[in-house]
């Protein structure tokens, strides 16, 4: 094999030439290519806006239109088509050619469960033929927080509510959701409360309110909890009509649209595979307490009431009920109990008979439907809601079995992930399939057909659970992993929280870390855990964590003021320090052509796009260097751009990259050593076979004058400047290198 052929694709190219003429592939804990060599996989999630339409706008500050939820289309999203060569071209010279394509279920099945958006689906398959030309891979992410749009998040279309009977234009009054949009209608026309600050920073706090607990429910565990609502369904035109529960009703569309979607995709070799799902979220599944939230895990912000009292308000009657406020050192508290009167307006759809309900189009139950199921009730003596299953979210309800204790990832995450997988690999049997836990949350073991060890069987960091649901092929393991503090607080100084330990009951003195060599510990040491714990319980499977990233308008948004973005750059920094020390693969949250200053990624005023044309952080380079083009736009460049090993010939063993010294160094074995190389360094490598060449990305943003020195325990390398890549072949079976 001559030098020429070896080095015709740059080390970070994952096209399917450079890659052996194979799909990515698992073998243990590693993704290979057709020559057995190691991948380390960086990229990005394209894009936040994705969550939302274009048509109309749906950046969830605009209200125009937003209740027309079947008319709506995403075509646009993540980027116009013919910009798609612009930003690829951008993604390959920062050496980050792996993509999470965000997909809503809403985008491809808005009409109803039985249409499909054909063209939005054409859209995305024309994104991700345009892919291989710049090396890039992606896999799809059916993206989701909080149910919906909504609700208050992105997910599922609007007439996943009708079905159970929830009326969206009440949610704002009835306590049922935080929604952005109709928020800030309500602030522009009230009086101003100093005392009950609102805002979008409070959107996860809608995972325990009415709207998306009732939904994740219902599409989880419907069947067992909510029997007594039935629906008409057919699935195509030519179908037989048939009556399911709701929850094969809601995930029968979820599977039916991603499947579509994957037949659409599967001839194109740029996808390497899906995600199940995005963030997943229990609902009311093994509720501790109808009367209050667990404090550790759930966040109490703004309006929060208990599940009993959102149930009251939910069907009209006022409550009075805790309003909590930022604070330290516990993240929360109530400032005071505020008087929430829905005046009568209940969040349900009104009755409607049952032959009136038309096919793929069902309303609900005419009421709240856990009061339908005799989970609560009002008291008129007493003026206040009563519970009358304590347990119903814990054990299952249904006659005959007998008050069976029920777990939501045993019961009913991993049978719908198997469903999910056997839908979508029937398109291509060689796709990935991503799966992550809760947020914030170790999956439990879930063993393959090997027998666990006891110490995963004996476990204390995650649901004392066993999955035992056959796990789906090609498995990856993509949790999520954020500074939640930070996320949360937008502050960063002195001072980093590991919030991991801490909702695991870890005393807060041993949570703090200062510095930033104290803010490297903490992440090395988080994401560490998340590396072992996935092991334990999963055994050896690749970790990709999917989204990974800072909020960029943190210290109130000083660096936008002033250039200095020195924050920001270092908690990257110990961010990506963390990743690439526990040899994790990762993709950042994310590349959004569509940030601005105002309003961030135009979701829920989130700002964690690693681009935007409308803020532009100094990175010393010259943006008007035609050759320097690429940077423009970007933040945090200083930290996110680095060297790293793609395509190793051997097992990663270590790896460090000090950002102001540029050193980097890189360990790995080489399990079948070869004889000793002859001939220069630097010069020309002999006709090796590729399996022995390990391929360095070396971006020209810090080394663009290949000034560099490179230092060796044994073996050669060869630099081409061009496609900005090092290769590496050596003998000894530990081989190490340092630059510069």
């Amino acid at each position: 094999m001559t030098l020429s052929h070896l080095e015709s694709h740059a080390a970070h190219d994952l096209s399917h030439e450079a890659l052996g003429g194979q799909p990515i592939r698992i073998q243990g804990d590693h993704f290979v290519d057709a020559w057995g060599r190691n991948l380390l996989l960086r990229g990005v999630n394209i894009s936040g806006a994705s969550k939302l339409p274009t048509v109309p706008n749906g950046l969830s500050h605009l209200s125009e239109g937003f209740f027309d939820h079947r008319t709506v289309s995403f075509i646009g999203r993540p980027f116009p088509l013919q910009d798609a060569p612009i930003h690829f071209a951008r993604l390959r010279e920062w050496g980050l050619p792996l993509v999470r394509l965000l997909v809503t279920w809403e985008s491809i099945a808005h009409q109803g469960p039985d249409e499909f958006d054909e063209e939005y689906m054409e859209y995305l398959a024309n994104i991700v033929r345009i892919m291989p030309e710049y090396g890039i891979k992606c896999f799809v992410c059916p993206h989701q927080d909080v149910w919906s749009r909504f609700s208050g998040g992105s997910g599922a279309p609007g007439w996943t509510f009708e079905a159970a009977g929830l009326d969206i234009r009440a949610f704002p009054q009835t306590g049922a959701a935080y929604v952005h949009n109709l928020d800030d209608q309500h602030k522009a026309n009230a009086p101003e409360n100093e005392r009950e600050p609102s805002g979008p920073f409070v959107w996860p706090s809608g995972y325990q309110k009415l709207a998306a607990a009732t939904m994740a429910t219902l599409f989880w565990a419907g069947e067992t909890f909510a029997p007594k609502l039935r629906c008409r369904r057919r699935l195509n035109p030519q179908g037989e009509v048939e009556e399911v529960s709701i929850q094969e009703f809601l995930q029968g569309a979820y599977l039916e649209a991603f499947g579509r979607l994957s037949q659409v995709l599967a001839p194109l070799q740029a996808c390497v595979g899906f995600e199940f799902m995005n963030e997943p979220h229990r609902g009311y599944i093994n509720l501790h307490s109808f009367h209050k939230w667990n404090y550790e895990t759930d966040l109490h912000i703004g309006h929060y009431p208990s599940m009993i009292e959102s149930l009251a308000l939910g069907s009209g009657y006022a409550q009075t009920i805790p309003y909590y406020v930022k604070s330290w050192p516990f993240p929360t508290r109530v400032s005071h109990r505020s008087r929430f009167d829905p005046k009568g307006r209940s969040a349900w759809l009104e009755s409607v008979a049952e032959e009136d309900q038309a096919i793929n189009r069902p309303r609900g139950l005419g009421q709240c439907i856990w009061r339908a199921h005799g989970v609560w009730d009002w008291n008129e003596e007493r003026k206040a809601p009563v519970v009358l299953q304590n347990r119903y979210f814990e054990t299952d309800p249904r006659q005959g079995k007998a008050g069976a204790k029920v777990e939501f990832y045993r019961d009913f995450y991993a049978p719908l992930v198997k469903r999910f997988s056997e839908r979508i690999r029937a398109s291509n049997r060689d796709w990935l399939m991503f799966v992550e836990p809760i947020p914030n949350e170790f999956l439990p073991p879930w063993p393959s057909k090997e027998v666990l060890d006891s110490a995963s069987r004996e476990q204390g960091y995650a649901v004392k659970t066993l999955i035992e649901t056959e796990r789906p092929e090609n498995l990856v393991y993509a949790p999520h992993f954020y500074d939640l503090n930070v996320l949360f607080s937008k502050v960063h100084s002195w001072m980093s929280v590991d919030v991991q330990g801490l909702s695991r009951g870890m005393f807060i003195l041993k949570a703090l870390y200062f510095g930033f060599e104290g803010l490297k510990k903490n992440y090395l040491k988080q994401l560490s855990n998340v590396s072992k714990y996935a092991t334990t319980s999963l055994g050896p499977v690749p970790v990709l964590v999917g989204e990974v990233g800072i909020p960029y308008d943190i210290n109130s948004k000083t660096s936008y003021r002033t250039g200095d973005y020195t924050k920001q750059i270092e908690l990257m920094d110990a961010l990506i320090c963390g990743l690439e020390e526990n040899l994790i693969s990762f993709t950042l949250w994310n590349y959004n052509p569509d940030h601005t200053e105002e309003h961030g990624d135009g979701w829920n005023l989130e700002d964690f796009s690693v681009f935007s044309l409308s803020s532009h952080p100094p990175h010393g380079k010259d943006e008007d260097d035609q050759s320097e083009r690429h940077y423009r736009g970007g933040r945090a460049l200083q930290a996110i751009l680095r060297p790293y090993a793609v395509k190793v010939a051997g097992r990663p063993y270590s790896t460090k990259w000090d950002g102001q010294s540029l050193e980097f160094s890189f360990q790995w074995f080489n399990d079948t050593p070869r004889p000793p190389v002859r001939g220069g360094r630097g010069e020309p490598l002999p006709e090796v076979d590729k399996s022995q060449i390990t391929e360095i990305y070396l971006p020209s943003y810090h080394y663009k004058a290949n000034e560099f020195e490179i230092r060796l325990t044994d073996g050669d390398w060869s630099f081409d400047a061009e496609v900005r890549a090092l290769f590496f072949l050596f003998s000894l079976p530990l081989s190490t290198f340092f630059f510069p």
